[in-house]
């Protein structure tokens, strides 16, 4: 098993890249640990952040105070006790997330579960189902595949859409803005000291289980407006198959909700123990991939050595044969790569074979180390190149 310890960590760390699922929890001191199946850490320098890539399941401890960025996990995310802000691009699987600064989560292919964020929740797309729940600040969802179950977010509250059920157990509050869309039904848990009015296509179905009064619009028919006390705060509903207004007391939502965190915590319940089962199993395979890749550096190596040899045996026979030449012919003027000496023969030089890299670099070295001029360099380029 790949293992990175660093402390003194007060920068963003980046999690470029999980190939299987990942495990990120927050912790209150400054240490950053990383396992995981072919793990890899690089830090940019001093105040940049810290880099991380996994081939397979990897498991991260990060400073809850530092900022943590997870650009793509190919399975599922459990996300835990981070106090800073979190970005989240793409996770494959389920993401499951309790605690964090402000949260963006990008795409998530299956089902979400977001709790206790004490900033702004931004969430573009879930494939599946999701939960958002404790949230301070404000909520943005773009779109969710199936249901979506919202409850007690402080701030402005906005669904563009929800594939099938949207339920909802908010304290609506005026001033705030309320905007919802559904492909299915929207239930919403009414609290008994509720003011608010509800905006919604004349064509939506209504089931009102509290008292509410229905106004049809002259002014727009093809819109409704529902009040229920002074409807001080305003909600806007977009598209929905039936509303239904529900009190505190009812089940159904209650149990609905649960449902789908119940639904979430049984599949994401054992990524933990999945994931150290895993990974207590990588030091085995990890080492033979090492000694895999160590036999072929290896071999490598003799090869790399045997062309450099190769090299410095040509360089050296050509600087002997051209040291062996008149002084004069040596001084000759050159044109192109060919000297005027051998262009004024009969019979064209002999071929050779192509100048190799290895060469290159070493007729440079010597150059840099000042046993020939750079003329001379080029000449023996030349003579190397017939």
């Amino acid at each position: 098993m790949t293992r990175y310890e660093y402390s003194g960590v007060t920068v963003p760390v980046i999690i470029q890249q999980v190939g299987g699922d990942l495990r990120l929890r927050g912790q209150e001191d400054d240490m950053l640990l990383v396992e995981g199946e072919l793990a890899a850490v690089e830090h940019l320098g001093a105040g940049q952040p810290y880099l991380v890539r996994a081939a397979g399941d990897a498991r991260v401890i990060a400073p809850e105070a530092v900022p943590v960025s997870v650009q793509a996990v190919g399975g599922d995310a459990s996300i835990t006790g981070l106090a800073a802000d979190c970005d989240i691009q793409t996770v494959g699987g389920d993401l499951s997330l309790r605690d964090a600064g402000t949260l963006h989560v990008g795409a998530v292919g299956g089902d979400a579960r977001i709790k206790r964020v004490t900033g702004n929740v931004t969430v573009e797309a879930v494939g599946g189902d999701a939960t958002i729940r404790d949230v301070e600040g404000a909520v943005a969802v773009s779109g969710v595949g199936a249901d979506l179950f919202l409850r007690d977010v402080g701030g402005d509250c906005i669904v563009e859409q929800a594939g099938a059920d949207l339920v909802l157990s908010l304290d609506f509050v005026p001033g705030r803005e309320y905007r919802f869309s559904a492909g299915s039904d929207i239930l919403c848990r009414i609290h008994p000291d509720t003011h608010v009015t509800f905006d919604l296509p004349a064509d939506t179905a209504l089931q009102l289980d509290v008292e509410a009064e229905v106004i049809e619009r002259e002014d727009a028919p093809n819109r409704r407006t529902i009040i229920l006390g002074d409807g001080s705060a305003h909600v806007h509903i977009g598209a929905a198959n039936r509303l239904r207004l529900v009190g505190e007391e009812e089940d159904y939502m209650v149990n609905f909700g649960v449902q789908l965190e119940d639904e979430l915590e049984a599949r994401l319940s054992h990524l933990e123990a999945k994931l150290s089962q895993q990974l207590d199993g990588l030091d085995e395979r990890i080492q033979a991939t090492t000694i895999r890749f160590a036999s072929q550096a290896e071999r490598m190596a003799e090869r790399a050595q045997r062309e450099a040899l190769r090299a410095a045996e040509r360089v050296r026979r050509t600087m002997e044969q051209w040291d062996t030449k008149p002084k004069r012919a040596r001084k000759a003027k050159r044109t192109g790569f060919t000297l005027e000496g051998l262009e004024t023969r009969g019979t064209p030089p002999p071929r050779h074979d192509p100048v190799t890299e290895e060469e290159r670099l070493m007729i440079l070295k010597m150059v840099q180390d000042g046993k020939i001029t750079i003329e001379e360099a080029e000449r023996l380029l030349a003579a190397l190149e017939g």
